[in-house]
């Protein structure tokens, strides 16, 4: 990950975690104490924050705005179906969660991924690396411009990074990776970014939130 990605991970992971103290001390109606909420990486704000309206491709090539996330709780993460590691274990885990959820509770929950790389992930592509995992999830790819807009406006970060050759020659022919955020974003259900979840994340951890966020 190169210097500019992780100085402005540190700064966000600064800022977020000097707000949450606050945040939870403000909130009172949260059954955790800070402690707890640390252990589960989880920042709830005090009141949703509003996220302007933006469209995507989903998987099924249907055009999706932010506002249809609307009517549940989102758990949107940024990545993109040639990531070697973090996405598919986050969507794994989310995955695990999935399955130990009652039908009642898969049903306020909506787990959504928002491709990095629009240019390879096209909604065929998403659909076929969606499905292995959850063909309940969704996914949104297609637009740069909206990319840029929600990742701002939820304070992910992303950037293109080149492959090189033995000789150090950037070589277009070994394709090329995408830095980006890690933590997941919370979308409640007005759409509002309500908070977000920091990694490593795990199905127990993941549950336990999912569960204190419809007791919210």
């Amino acid at each position: 990950m190169n210097k500019l990605i992780i100085s402005l991970l540190a700064i966000i992971s600064i800022a977020a975690g000097a707000g949450a103290y606050i945040i939870t001390q403000q909130q009172g109606s949260s059954s955790l104490n800070q402690q707890e909420l640390d252990k589960l990486g989880l920042f709830l704000f005090p009141n949703g924050i509003s996220v302007a309206d933006v469209s995507f491709t989903d998987e099924e090539s249907q055009t999706k705005a932010k506002n249809d996330l609307q009517g549940k709780w989102s758990l949107l993460f940024f990545g993109y179906t040639f990531c070697p590691d973090i996405c598919p274990t986050t969507l794994s885990v989310m995955q695990q969660m999935w399955s130990k959820m009652t039908p009642e509770q898969q049903t306020q929950f909506e787990v959504v991924l928002v491709s990095v790389d629009p240019a390879r992930d096209t909604p065929e592509q998403m659909k076929t690396y969606m499905d292995y995992f959850e063909p309940a999830f969704t996914s949104l790819t297609g637009n740069e411009a909206s990319l840029k807009s929600l990742a701002t406006q939820l304070n992910a970060v992303y950037a293109k990074v080149p492959r090189y050759d033995e000789n150090g020659n950037e070589d277009p022919e070994l394709g090329y990776l995408m830095d980006h955020s890690a933590n997941i974003a919370i979308l409640n259900p007005q759409g509002e970014y309500a908070g977000f979840i920091k990694p490593p994340f795990n199905s127990k951890k993941m549950l336990a939130i999912s569960e204190l966020l419809l007791a919210r």
